[in-house]
């Protein structure tokens, strides 16, 4: 039978002692199937030199191997019975200097890896019918191929007790369900699509079955691993329910978060699991609050149904779970629906897809973008019959000091018509333009080498082809295809994965981390920002600011000032390409790309100094009603909604040349007569948890601490005359004062000393100040 498939899933089993490869996917006809290959042998590589070694350490089965290393030496391969034979003899062998090859690489990525798969897949094989899956493929041939698969998608939310150890309601939303299952021993009526369960094991056992009946590829929530997920399965074991709710027998295996912002993962066999909150963050969506409520609020104008802190929630939640099931039932399959509208809205589970078939990595593993990178270099590397270095976890490699990019200090002040330059993807060209490669790196060049690009005294790269460029040559035709087809996801996916490649190999944990090789990208993109710099000025535009891979270029003015910034932008490429061409002798990559012209734009000095402030200005478009900021107080979570509300009102009002001090007075005097209450509270997340700041107390922790509930990692708290407190145990009065010097006072001062007042003269406290 010959089938095509999008893989959702890669993992292994051992039966009867031998390794069996189990890929779930879905088919374009929307069937289920799954693949099990028993054919696949664990192995990885060491020096051909080191094979008697080897065997002397209890490397029993070692066969020859056509692959070398990256210094071109010859390698064996070492075989093993299962894949969890492979860590302790890895082990062995590093521990008698015997240096191993890519016997790190997860089982069942390295079969995807040795087909070429990267999502889609040609199926070639023998099909019978599945038991959890509707046709089983064994032993079959797999050829990569595009297919494009929209994934079923099922969102669920759970009700708890305040402490999380009463389950109470499962709510579903998707695949053709709105329904709230609810755990009630006393049989109540229940409102419309709901269901009555008598004790948990009866709930568990009917979510288990509708999941069973619904089918879905995905689940989906907000917080669902680490708090749906994580207090299902705990509740699951008190109960003694198994708690299934894959494609194939098999319990939820959920591996903890490492770190304090880290997130958890969960495997379900034949489904995915993918959290709403990290499909956000590894869509590189920037939110101040992360929360449910805050982030419906933002995509979609509309909130949870019960209001209040967190606190009140939970309250108000276990009272109507008591009294008013009809309110607690739309409550809960509101979380729900409103998880599932967020990730469609946003098209966040697309863009994961899009990511699959352009990493390799399944679904739910596209954000890290170490192991993507290393699926595709890898491959590239096996075609050219290459192996790579293992990446041990006891490596002493440390992070080596890496220069960034470079930031010119800006020309204070307030500018009228300002031209906004930008290298376009300018690392993933330079990347293109000088053959950076892991394979053609070469340290120490010899000065004059014409078969290399010398890029310092430390990096050259050698001249042919290239895996990283060739990489990228193809990638970036597909973003512009894909941008003229109006596809912002393939769009998105692609640029995401571009801007990758620089950040990994300038990552320890990278097989293929090179710090010359960053520096190198980074250096050359400071030197070709000081070089257009140069020649704008000395075409007469002077330069106010640059970052990384911006200028920002005062223009003249004039009816034609756009078309002639598009005619700048085109010069400096052709400009560019010549420079590079003639020193190098490589044909330049480098497009530079006219964004915008702002009308007016502010360049701020530092606080309480003179110089420019690096990353912070203010500009507004010709016809444009909103400021746009960059690196100011605005756009940051930990300053106050009365910060931003001024800081928004001064630069417009200094921007369209009218009076500010009128204003600013009447804030302050609302803000002391308490008028302006609500708009006084901090939120700040947390680092680490509450018990690990021991060398310092900040407020946002102290807040924390004061609270009779559980901390999230955002903290909300305002500042009273006893010090921070939390919104949910505020007892003191507010401190208002502090907010008029310490969130009024800063946003102003930049404004008001453009205009050549003081903070203190505009609200009249001088006056006071006097009688001192």
């Amino acid at each position: 039978m010959g089938a095509r498939g999008f893989i959702l899933q890669a993992s292994y089993r051992v039966q009867a002692g031998v390794p069996v490869v189990y890929l779930f996917g879905k088919l374009e006809d929307g069937s289920t199937f799954l693949i099990r290959d028993r054919r696949q042998v664990p192995r990885f590589y060491i020096r051909a030199a080191d094979e008697e070694a080897a065997r002397a350490l209890g490397a029993v089965r070692i066969a020859h191997s056509q692959r070398r290393t990256f210094a071109a030496e010859p390698t064996c391969r070492v075989e093993l019975p299962t894949p969890g034979d492979t860590p302790a003899l890895r082990d062995r062998l590093h521990a008698s200097g015997i240096d191993t090859f890519e016997a790190d690489v997860r089982f069942a990525v390295r079969y995807l890896i040795d087909r070429g798969v990267r999502g889609g897949c040609e199926i070639e094989g023998h099909a019978r019918a599945g038991s959890g899956t509707r046709i089983l493929f064994e032993d079959p041939e797999l050829t990569p191929a595009p297919v494009p698969l929209t994934p079923a998608v099922l969102s669920f939310d759970i009700e708890t007790d305040p402490k999380a150890k009463q389950l109470l309601a499962i709510s579903l939303y998707g695949c053709g369900a709105d329904e709230v299952l609810i755990c009630d021993p006393d049989r109540r009526e229940m409102p419309p699509q709901a269901r009555a369960f008598g004790d948990e094991h009866a709930l568990l056992d009917a979510f288990c079955a509708r999941i069973g009946e619904l089918d879905p590829d995905v689940l989906t929530g907000w917080n669902v691993i680490d708090f749906d997920l994580s207090v299902l399965e705990r509740i699951a074991r008190r109960v003694h329910h198994p708690l299934e709710l894959g494609r194939d027998p098999g319990r939820l295996r959920i591996r903890a978060a490492r770190g304090y912002f880290g997130s958890g993962s969960a495997s379900i066999p034949g489904r995915l699991v993918l959290d709403g909150i990290d499909l956000l963050r590894g869509a590189f969506v920037r939110m101040d609050d992360y929360s449910l409520d805050a982030v419906a609020q933002e995509v979609l104008g509309e909130g949870k149904v019960l209001e209040g802190d967190a606190g009140g929630r939970a309250r108000e939640i276990m009272h109507n779970y008591a009294e008013d099931l009809e309110t607690f039932a739309l409550y809960a399959r509101t979380d729900a629906r409103l998880a599932l509208e967020i990730v469609e809205k946003m098209k966040l589970i697309e863009l994961a897809f899009a990511r699959s078939a352009l990493t390799g990595m399944t679904p739910d593993r596209v954000a890290a973008s170490i192991a993507s990178f290393d699926f595709l270099y890898l491959s590239a590397l096996h075609k050219r019959g290459i192996v790579a270095s293992t990446v041990r976890s006891s490596d002493s490699r440390v992070s080596v000091a890496q220069a960034g990019g470079e930031v010119f200090e800006p020309r204070t002040g307030v500018h009228d018509g300002v031209w906004v330059f930008d290298f376009k993807s300018l690392y993933p060209s330079i990347i293109r333009t000088f053959n950076i490669d892991p394979l053609g790196f070469v340290a120490a060049p010899t000065p004059g080498d014409e078969a290399l690009i010398v890029i310092d005294e430390q990096a050259a790269f050698r001249r042919g082809p290239a895996i990283l460029p060739q990489m990228l040559d193809g990638l970036f035709p597909q973003r512009e295809l894909a941008k003229e087809a109006g596809d912002p996801v393939a769009s998105q996916a692609i640029k995401i994965l571009m801007n990758s490649f620089y950040g990994v190999l300038g990552t320890p944990a990278c097989r293929f981390h090179n710090p010359a090789i960053a520096n190198a990208i980074t250096g050359l993109g400071r030197h070709l920002l000081q070089w257009t710099r140069r020649w704008f000025e000395q075409q007469g535009y002077p330069v106010l600011y640059g970052d990384t891979d911006s200028l920002f270029v005062s223009s003249p003015g004039g009816a034609d000032v756009h078309a002639k910034g598009e005619r700048l932008a085109a010069a400096v490429t052709r400009a560019v390409g010549g420079y590079v061409g003639s020193r190098w002798r490589v044909e330049s990559r480098l497009e530079l790309e006219f964004e915008k012209l702002y009308q007016r734009l502010f360049l701020p000095s530092v606080r309480h100094g003179e110089a420019g402030a690096r990353k912070r200005y203010a500009g507004q478009q010709q016809g444009a009603d909103e400021v746009e900021f960059v690196g100011m107080e605005v756009v940051r979570r930990d300053w106050t909604e009365l910060a931003k509300q001024v800081q928004r009102e001064l630069y417009a009002r200094l921007f369209a040349d009218q009076a500010v001090d009128a204003y600013l007075a009447d804030v302050v005097a609302r803000v002391r007569a308490g008028e302006l209450d609500d708009e006084l509270i901090y939120h700040k997340g947390l680092r680490k948890r509450l018990s690990e700041y021991t060398a310092s107390t900040p407020p946002h922790v102290a807040a924390a601490r004061k609270s009779p509930n559980p901390p999230g990692r955002i903290v909300s708290y305002v500042i009273t005359t006893d010090g921070p407190e939390p919104l949910d145990a505020r007892v003191h009065p507010l401190d208002r004062e502090h907010y008029v010097d310490k969130q009024i006072k800063p946003v102003a001062e930049p404004v008001l000393a453009t205009l050549g007042l003081s903070f203190e003269q505009v609200i009249g406290d001088d006056r006071q100040m006097g009688l001192f």
